[in-house]
């Protein structure tokens, strides 16, 4: 044994080592880390490991403090950061707290007493993070792709993704519920804060889509900037991004937009208004169909009445076409009639007298007429007129016809007729 060496006891040891940290420390500090296995006990005192995440995933961490804050201490920590932008402390929140280091000689315990933060390293951190996120999306060329899809009209399969049995889920389906409108809802149960819930929310979306709704709605209620920081995870904005359904988002935040605000089609503030809005245009479309159903109508009333009019004014113009036409025929039938009636008197005293002038033709002609005047006629003994002598014959007997009687004579070579 090395007898120069000192020899102490475990307490002496102890006290020694807090007097030494006093020297180095004689002052509160600022230091930076990742919140991690944060917990409150029923004592009201808050404990928390402070670490210094390893670049490389899945590694541990690089280092890491026990950090104790006492239960007054909390109660001012509290307010700073609810006033500065609604965070609460929480795990993997990255925070600057003030703090002194402290030595717990009974338990050996080297831990720092929390006495302050600092909201805006956390603000910025946030926010310097969604900023570069947003930027490698839209350099991607995926931050408006959701946004690009059309929206069915109507919407009324609808898939939801959210924790069922919260606020959020009741007031979304009641708001559905409470329009009367057939809508057909597909849930699916899904941690919305905590640890994995950007995942679990992710792995939501993607086995809501295989169903084929018509639009996706992502809600939860409202919350701490902490509660909300899942829903700007990077894993939820390119799920999102790559679903080739419209996504709805009603995060109850009233401040700022999400990650997933900005990649979703369209957000709204709150889950009610998620849900109103596709009422709303559930019955913008059946507003339209009834409008189109009565134009419809009107314009077939209208078609009807005009046909109608039409139908009269051709039954008015065929009857006064009708009645011009039997008026003519009327006349024409009339005057037809009286030029037979004139014709039918003046025709029998025409005819009459070309009767009596073919009378007195005829009877000019009359063979008595004739030899009347002193003319005869001589046949043969059969009829035969003889119109020369070459039609008589010696010997042949002639019967000459004169006006008061006959002769009867018989031809000659001579030439002359013996009576």
């Amino acid at each position: 044994m090395d007898t120069e060496l000192p020899v102490l006891s475990v307490s002496r040891l102890g006290s020694l080592v807090k007097d030494g940290l006093a020297v180095l420390f004689p002052e509160e500090f600022w230091v930076e880390g990742q919140i991690t296995n944060l917990r409150t006990p029923r004592s009201g005192h808050t404990y928390l490991d402070l670490v210094e995440p390893s670049d490389e995933p899945g590694r541990p961490p690089v280092a890491a403090f026990s950090v104790v804050l006492w239960k007054q201490t909390k109660v001012g920590i509290d307010r700073t950061l609810a006033e500065a932008g609604d965070l609460t402390l929480g795990d993997d929140l990255q925070v600057r707290i003030r703090a002194s280091i402290d030595f717990y000689p009974p338990h050996g315990r080297l831990q720092l007493k929390m006495t302050g933060v600092d909201p805006g390293f956390t603000l910025g951190l946030m926010a310097a993070q969604r900023e570069r996120l947003l930027l490698a999306l839209a350099t991607e060329g995926i931050l408006g792709r959701n946004a690009s899809l059309a929206l069915s009209e109507p919407a009324l399969r609808i898939g939801l993704v959210t924790s069922i049995g919260s606020a959020a889920h009741a007031d979304f389906y009641t708001e559905l519920e409470r329009s009367g409108i057939a809508f057909d809802l597909i849930e699916r149960d899904t941690r919305v804060q905590g640890d994995g819930a950007a995942i679990d929310i992710a792995e939501g979306l993607r086995i809501v889509a295989t169903y084929g709704p018509d639009v996706i709605a992502l809600v939860r209620g409202g919350g701490s900037a902490v509660d909300l920081s899942v829903f700007d995870a990077e894993v939820v904005a390119r799920t999102i991004a790559g679903l080739a359904v419209p996504v709805l988002t009603g995060i109850g935040h009233e401040i700022d937009r999400s990650i997933a605000d900005e990649v979703a089609h369209t957000s709204y503030k709150t889950p009610t208004a998620c849900a109103a809005a596709l009422v709303g245009a559930a019955r913008v479309f059946a507003d339209r169909i009834s409008a189109l159903r009565t134009a419809i109508a009107d314009h077939a009333h209208r078609a009807i009445d005009m046909a109608d009019r039409q139908r009269t004014d051709l039954a008015g113009r065929t009857i006064r076409a009708a009645n011009a036409v039997l008026r003519h025929h009327t006349d024409l039938l009339a005057a037809g009639q009286s030029r037979l009636l004139h014709t039918a008197s003046a025709l029998p005293q025409r005819h009459r007298e070309r009767l009596d002038a073919l009378g007195a033709r005829l009877r000019a002609l009359d063979p008595a007429m004739v030899l009347a005047r002193g003319w005869s006629i001589t046949r043969l003994s059969d009829g035969t007129l003889v119109r020369s002598p070459q039609d008589v014959s010696d010997g042949d007997t002639l019967v000459t016809a004169l006006a008061d009687g006959t002769v009867t004579s018989v031809a000659s070579a001579s030439g002359r007729m013996t009576p």
